[in-house]
């Protein structure tokens, strides 16, 4: 009777131990992947989609490939509106307005005046490319073309035409660097509809390209992890990553300038080393990450907001009025 009863003690006791590791196996398994303990904040953005960082560069579209808005080019003939054209002084601006348009990690070669970007995706597959040729043919300094015409949605061809070639009086917009303009976004989420910015004119009107108003929100915000109740998935009004490049790069030219500029505008404050929100989101197994970027520094960051309760401010970029 005493064995059988060592027996069964001994049984429990190994049968407690086994059960108390499964529980702390899972507890384990728990804090990966439930409560967000080990999900870093934040991480930097190593990687990008050639195709679409050039496409909304230039022409934005929806999910679905519909059009949002133009960001550079202009129409010239009606016989085929998706030529779009640029003015520019030199062969050089054209080939610098391109580069602004290549992901950071872009693969792009020069032979001669001439340049080749290999579009890949984020597992580095083969998209295609693009094609940037000089040209000296009828005022025409460089064409931008793709290797298929059914690559790019909204646009065929981009054409930098010399300005003292354009077919019609220079453009000359109304607002100078620095002004401050009041613009109404409606984000389409409830709570955010109608809403004034004024907004700091960071680039002025050219041929073929409109001016640039940028606003920061007087308010923090927290990502929402539904999308479509997010106003940052509003990609008509808050930047996306190739739009914040972009815009970090102009601000870095003349970053105390702009500093008094978004003083001026009294809403929220241009720091350096401060993340602001783009509107580029993107879930994962376990997290759904926001996109956001030190306009002092050109660095994108993803920040996890499921598990995390990241405060910050975005951004709002309206560059499709034409006045």
């Amino acid at each position: 009777m005493i064995m059988k009863t060592k027996k069964f003690i001994h049984a429990l006791a190994a049968l407690t131990i086994a059960a108390t590791a499964f529980i702390a196996c899972s507890s384990d398994d728990d804090d990966n992947n439930n409560n967000g303990q080990n999900v870093p904040e934040s991480e930097a953005v190593t990687s990008y989609d050639d195709l679409s960082f050039f496409q909304n560069a230039i022409v934005s579209i929806d999910s679905l490939g519909n059009f949002l808005c133009r960001h550079y080019g202009q129409p010239l003939y009606d016989n085929d509106t998706t030529q779009l054209y640029i003015g520019v002084e030199t062969l050089a601006q054209a080939e610098e307005i391109f580069r602004d348009w290549v992901a950071p990690t872009g693969n792009v070669t020069k032979t001669g005046n001439d340049l080749t970007y290999l579009l890949t995706d984020y597992d580095g597959k083969m998209q295609g490319s693009i094609l940037f040729t000089a040209t000296t043919s009828g005022g025409k300094l460089a064409e931008v073309t793709p290797s298929s015409p059914s690559l790019l949605k909204h646009f065929s061809k981009v054409i930098f035409l010399s300005n003292s070639s354009w077919p019609y009086n220079s453009t000359e917009g109304k607002y100078r660097l620095g002004d401050i303009r009041e613009l109404t976004v409606d984000h389409n989420v409830s709570g955010y509809k109608n809403v004034s910015y004024n907004s700091v004119c960071i680039r002025e009107k050219g041929n073929g390209v409109n001016a640039m108003f940028v606003a920061i929100s007087p308010d923090l915000y927290v990502p929402k992890t539904w999308t479509p109740k997010d106003l940052l998935y509003d990609v008509a009004a808050v930047p996306g990553e190739e739009k914040g490049l972009e815009i970090s790069k102009i601000l870095r030219k003349d970053w105390n300038f702009f500093v008094s500029c978004f003083d001026a505008a009294g809403m929220g404050k241009l720091n350096r080393d401060e993340k602001y929100w783009l509107n580029k989101k993107k879930t994962y197994l376990f997290k759904t990450n926001q996109w956001c970027i030190d306009l002092s520094k050109g660095d994108v960051d993803q920040v996890d907001f499921q598990w995390h309760n990241p405060e910050k401010h975005f951004l709002v970029c309206v560059d499709w009025l034409d006045d």
